[in-house]
């Protein structure tokens, strides 16, 4: 095995990526920068300006920021950095996200309300009333206004039931019941797949109430997915229907989504953290797109999932594009992307964890025997698993240039333990009397943080190696290339060398190390972030 890098190496190594690398990492320390306390407006200008550089590689991003942050200043700040794009390219992903974003308080729903109304998106009429004061104030009004509003409307819906109490829940169902529009029962026929028994129960009977055929239709298709106590319901549900005089099913209208074939399926790589992307698409009844994109993750199952809906071709290939580059995703076969997502629904289920309100309104699209829970192995072929052992030393030699693959290139650790990191190794760096840390000091450094960070993770990071070399082979990569990811898991498994000297670790280490420094020159800190407890 060739000998330890001595610390010029190493802090040369830093910086040996790819640009597109370089540039995402740009990219995230500037939104990043954005949530600093003391920013100015020349600063987001500035920021603003570089980010409008990136183009699309920096929307995305950008989005995905306004998906997932809560802190209303920083939500503010990113929806002034949409100015510098074209709003034809963002508009409809911002109502979406003002729409859904349930978990917001005053000023952050505000801010998203406030960018709407500067692009002229009247924010006093539905569905955004109810949001700025002036829509429904009451439970009645609100699924009045959700069954207005079609598929986005039976989200909001779904959005509002999985945080309501029990008492609540029964009476958004009994409420339905007395609707009974066709939308009503779409809603009362989600809520029949449902996870918790109490609330299948009741929307069971509340079917059983529907004096129209759809409801028996809803019913007869459910009797064949469901056995013991609930099955006993549902016919009775069926009989009372037959007294009330509702003996033939009704066709189901257009807007009710039912089993289609999929159309396109494409799967991202794993990231460090265990998480990809999933998108299924679909060619609904009516020649229009359906799309469901996926975020799931090993340890918490379907983390989020955004439904789409486009027109034509012209629109379809328009988000095909958007989200295939800022998700990396390759197209896959669909016994892999299915597996993948039964394997996902049996970790929510097993965690107890709720699916997100886009995939209980879009998972009818998916034939309902297909989203079993079941756990995903990968295998491998004998041609990538052939004298791989006694390849392992020599595989292990270029294992950090892993790190500049498509599939790999993202794996950055970034947590606060890097930037404590960061802060020691500068530390060292100015006190040694060259600027340079002693070899044996970096590696004694090297050693500890490995002991702390990454032995007792070591299994994840061989699990997730292992799924990147199935996600290789899925996708066609060349046979060397699997193989070689292959190797490095099963030599972290050998202990084959220390982690402190695997190339793969060392290089995994020490670009995390480097940006968490660069994101510390720019000012940022993560170790400020809600949440964090030095103390950890």
């Amino acid at each position: 095995m060739p000998s330890p890098m001595n610390s010029t190496n190493a802090m040369s190594r830093l910086i040996s990526i790819d640009t597109s690398l370089r540039e995402r990492r740009r990219i995230m320390r500037l939104l990043d920068f954005l949530t600093r306390d003391d920013l100015s407006t020349d600063q987001m200008e500035r920021i603003g300006r570089r980010l409008q550089k990136a183009g699309r590689r920096a929307l995305g991003p950008l989005v995905r920021k306004l998906w997932r942050e809560k802190n209303g200043t920083a939500i503010y700040r990113y929806t002034c950095m949409l100015d510098f794009f074209d709003d034809r390219q963002w508009l409809d992903q911002l109502v979406q996200i003002t729409l859904r974003r349930t978990d917001l308080d005053e000023q952050g729903r505000m801010a998203l309300l406030d960018a709407l109304h500067d692009y002229g998106v009247d924010v006093t009429a539905p569905p955004f009333a109810g949001m700025t004061g002036y829509g429904a104030s009451s439970m009645e009004g609100f699924i009045a206004d959700c069954l207005k509003d079609g598929e986005p409307g039976l989200v909001r819906f779904m959005d509002m039931f999985l945080d309501a109490t029990d008492e609540v829940r029964e009476q958004m169902t009994r409420r339905l019941s007395e609707v009974g529009t066709p939308d009503a029962v779409s809603l009362l026929e989600i809520l029949i797949s449902f996870e918790r028994p109490e609330v299948v129960r009741e929307a069971i009977i509340a079917l059983g109430k529907i004096k129209n055929g759809l409801a028996l239709t809803v019913l007869t298709s459910a009797e064949k997915r469901h056995e013991g106590d609930l099955a006993d319901l549902i016919r009775r549900s069926i009989r009372r229907l037959s007294f009330m005089g509702i003996r033939q099913p009704a066709q189901l209208p257009p807007s009710f989504p039912v089993p289609l074939p999929l159309y396109q399926i494409q799967a991202g790589p794993v990231d460090v953290y265990g998480s990809r992307s999933l998108l299924f698409t679909w060619v609904l009844e009516d020649g229009t797109y359906a799309a469901l994109l996926l975020l799931i993750g090993e340890s918490e199952g379907i983390i989020n999932a955004l439904s789409y809906r486009m027109k034509d071709d012209q629109e379809y290939d328009m988000v095909q594009r958007e989200v295939t580059a800022g998700e990396l995703l390759d197209p896959v076969e669909e016994s892999y992307a299915m597996a993948l997502l039964r394997d996902a629904l049996s970790t929510s289920r097993k965690q107890g964890f709720y699916l997100p309100p886009d995939f209980y309104v879009d998972m009818r699209l998916f034939a309902p025997d297909s989203l079993r829970s079941e756990a995903y192995i990968p295998r491998f072929s004998l041609v990538h698993l052939e004298g791989i052992v006694e390849r392992i030393p020599a595989y292990i030699v270029g294992s950090g240039e892993l790190l500049d693959t498509p599939a790999l290139e993202g794996w950055l650790l970034s947590e606060p333990a890097m930037y404590d990191a960061a802060e020691r190794l500068a530390s060292l760096e100015k006190n040694a009397p060259d600027g340079r840390i002693p070899d044996d000091q970096l590696e004694a450094e090297l050693s500890d943080f490995c002991a702390r960070q990454i032995v007792p993770r070591r299994a994840e990071i061989v699990k997730r190696l292992l799924l990147t070399a199935d996600f290789l082979q899925q996708t066609g990569a060349e046979e060397q290339l699997v193989q070689h990811t292959l190797a490095t898991a099963l030599s972290l498994v050998g202990g084959f060398v220390p982690e402190s000297r695997h190339p793969f670790i060392r290089r995994l280490i020490m670009d995390s190390i480097e940006t968490a420094r660069q994101a510390l020159a720019d000012g940022y800190d993560l170790r400020l972030e809600e949440g964090y407890d030095d103390e950890e």
